[in-house]
């Protein structure tokens, strides 16, 4: 009687785990961009997801099913972690690099492999925050970002302004209470009168693709 128990079971566990694999897809992603490097993730732990100060996604392309592998800006999105919605997926995150004399920061978005290089965060003269190629910019400083401590009362969950070195400017969150809202440079208000300049790195992966059809548990 026990052992019977003990099938049933295991039995329950290899369906319910089979139908949790299948249900788990990554369509759009494979559809826009279809290559990857390799049979496993890395780490997700080296490319983690950056939120701002209300926790939305700050993604560029196919970091997020809201933004597709053609569009180079980037953007506040809804935080889907991998899993929890059978319409969109949440990707791998940003790959940071820091020059530790200058004390700048750039950030590369992992998931962008289909765009020819265009694929480290930076800002122009004008304001715009987009996706671009390092050999495409007038000045290396449009991608390097210094990261500032706020005042002491938000100095909590690890928030961080992020201040552009070309434009002496700070990442902002623009828009209203859409789902997708639009992210650029402002000046800086260090005292936290706008929250939406405060930003997080966060390592909270749950079965996010790296690539088409690629996931980590």
């Amino acid at each position: 009687m026990h052992r019977n128990c003990r099938l049933l079971c295991l039995l329950v566990l290899v369906v319910i785990h089979a139908c949790d694999v299948n249900s788990l897809k990554s369509d759009r992603l494979c559809s826009q961009c279809s290559k990857c490097e390799s049979s496993t993730c890395p780490a997700s732990e080296a490319y983690p997801h950056m939120t701002a100060y209300d926790d939305t996604l700050i993604a560029g392309a196919l970091q997020s099913d809201y933004v597709d592998s053609d569009d180079r800006g980037i953007y506040s999105v809804p935080d889907i972690k991998g899993g929890e919605s059978k319409k969109y997926n949440s990707y791998f995150g940003w790959r940071s690099t820091s020059g530790s004399a200058s004390g700048y920061h750039r950030f590369r978005n992992y998931m962008d492999r289909c765009s020819g290089g265009q694929s480290y965060l930076t800002a122009d003269k004008h304001g715009k925050v987009s996706l671009r190629s390092l050999s495409s910019l007038k000045s290396l400083g449009e991608a390097d970002w210094k990261s500032i401590n706020p005042p002491k009362e938000l100095n909590h969950r690890e928030f961080r302004f992020w201040v552009n070195r070309a434009t002496g400017k700070c990442l902002t969150v623009f828009g209203g209470k859409t789902k997708k809202r639009t992210v650029g440079v402002t000046k800086c208000r260090f005292d936290g009168s706008n929250p939406y300049q405060l930003f997080a790195f966060r390592f909270h992966y749950h079965k996010a693709f790296c690539c088409c059809g690629v996931y980590n548990e």
